[in-house]
């Protein structure tokens, strides 16, 4: 059945689209044009921007933008309003017209990826990711296998995902190993010889590495010195996946990644090799994203549950994610500069219930009409406001890069070390309590401070 289309967009697109003669299937009924120009089509409504645009309901059955809003408040604006008139939203993307995604609903990221910087770092080098098997790992991994590196190894310690990924990228080399095991990832990295490795795999989801913090430290900490002492005993660069949750954290799993940060910084600092910690917000569809929850609420009719009306996160899609991490490397491996944080520039955060409602919405149904969405009021420690960066970093913001340089005060690596053995030795007795008073002192955040925090 053919459907009636209001398609949208500037002239040029709107022209570039239908010069294609690929929507032959569907009945172009009008144009929403933005901005001046004309069109072969009947033009039904003009509008100066995305925001100002006007829908009727009724006027057809979907629509189609034959080019990407400029940014997600844009697009989630448009929606709401298409939703309202009881419309579709469709994108002509790639010479065909796709649903609607909610990575579409992001944005662009805020700067482009330096593709040319990033292949000279990792064309012809030997590169391993950690957690490779993983949804930020594998999406990494695609990136890399395209970059031609001389060759790529995925450790991961779960075989489905190891299976998963090997059955697409079939020249990767796939290593069944577990982080935690610190003989076992020096073996395998004296056998690949890696010069880049990237560290992807953690604990990340946060209620449950609240509930099992000897499990998170083990992970997140003692996982990563084993993997940052591997990668050193063989002369390799260590790029470090942290979270905007390590900035003045208030759960277990922030504080693993603030360690994290700390640790990689000094170990920056010494001069050997490089470890750069990189700081990424919430990945939408990742291990530990609230997307999943959404989706299987949605499915089972309702109720959304969202802690706080006024909670914001920043967001970025796996694919994002992937470029961001890429691009922080190749400006950290090329600078000369040690010992800083890079920061993925994000925007402004987005309200989570905004978050919940576009959900809906790409399901065809109304928020709170249709299905409703609960406040279920904060968790203990959690923050109704994520920071990109803590009060005591110093940014330094490298312009177009979309990277931000955050120092901290120097920490002795020293005493670092001797942190994560003591952490190690509470960890693997399951002294919880011990755990986390350890870690937080090892910070310098106190628990209490950052529960007052994460209330204000």
């Amino acid at each position: 059945m053919t459907r009636s289309v209001i398609i949208v967009g500037s002239a040029r697109a709107l022209r570039a689209a239908l010069d294609g003669g690929r929507i032959a299937d569907r009945s172009i009924v009008g144009a929403v044009l933005i901005g001046p120009g004309e069109v072969a089509v009947p033009i039904v409504a003009r509008a100066a921007t995305w925001h100002s645009i006007a829908l009727d309901q009724g006027c057809a059955h979907a629509l189609l933008l034959a080019e990407p809003p400029p940014n997600g408040a844009a697009a989630r604006a448009l929606l709401e309003r298409a939703a309202e008139a009881g419309l579709r939203v469709e994108l002509w993307h790639a010479d065909e017209a796709r649903p609607l995604r909610l990575d579409d609903l992001l944005g662009a990221p805020l700067c482009a990826v330096d593709w040319a910087r990033i292949r000279a770092i990792i064309e012809g080098k030997r590169i391993l990711i950690t957690g490779g098997g993983g949804s930020i790992g594998s999406e990494l991994a695609r990136r890399i296998a395209a970059l031609a590196p001389e060759r790529l190894a995925l450790l991961d310690s779960s075989e489905h995902n190891l299976y998963q990924v090997g059955l697409e990228l079939r020249d990767a080399r796939i290593l069944l190993c577990d982080v935690r095991d610190g003989a076992a990832v020096r073996r395998w990295f004296a056998r690949e010889a890696p010069e880049i490795v990237f560290h992807t795999a953690a604990l990340k989801q946060v209620p449950i590495v609240e509930s099992f913090p000897s499990e998170g430290v083990l992970t997140n900490i003692c996982g990563l010195r084993n993997v940052a002492e591997a990668a050193d005993a063989i002369g390799a660069h260590l790029i470090f996946v942290s979270t905007d949750k390590a900035v003045e954290p208030s759960w277990i799993m922030g504080a693993t990644k603030r360690f994290g940060e700390l640790y990689c910084q000094a170990l920056d600092r010494r001069g050997a090799h490089r470890a750069i910690p990189v700081r990424l917000g919430n990945v939408l569809g990742s291990a530990g994203s609230v997307v999943p929850l959404f989706e299987a609420q949605l499915a089972a009719g309702g109720p959304l549950t969202v802690t706080h009306a006024e909670m914001t996160r920043y967001f970025l899609s796996i694919p994002q994610a992937a470029d961001a991490l890429l691009q922080a490397a190749a400006k950290g491996l090329t600078s000369p500069r040690r010992g800083a944080a890079k920061v993925i520039e994000m925007g402004e955060a987005l309200p989570v219930v905004e978050l919940a409602r576009s959900i809906i919405r790409l399901a065809g149904k109304r928020p709170h009409e249709d299905v409703p969405i609960v406040y279920t009021g904060l968790r203990p420690g959690e923050k109704v406001h994520e920071q990109l960066v803590a009060r005591d970093e110093s940014p330094e913001i490298d312009a177009g890069s979309g990277v931000i340089a955050a120092m901290s005060a120097p920490r002795s690596l020293a005493e670092l070390h001797e942190t994560i053995e003591r952490l190690s030795l509470l960890a693997r007795q399951g002294a919880d309590e011990a755990v986390r008073e350890t870690l937080f002192a090892a910070i310098g955040v106190r628990e209490e401070a950052a529960a007052l925090a994460a209330a204000g």
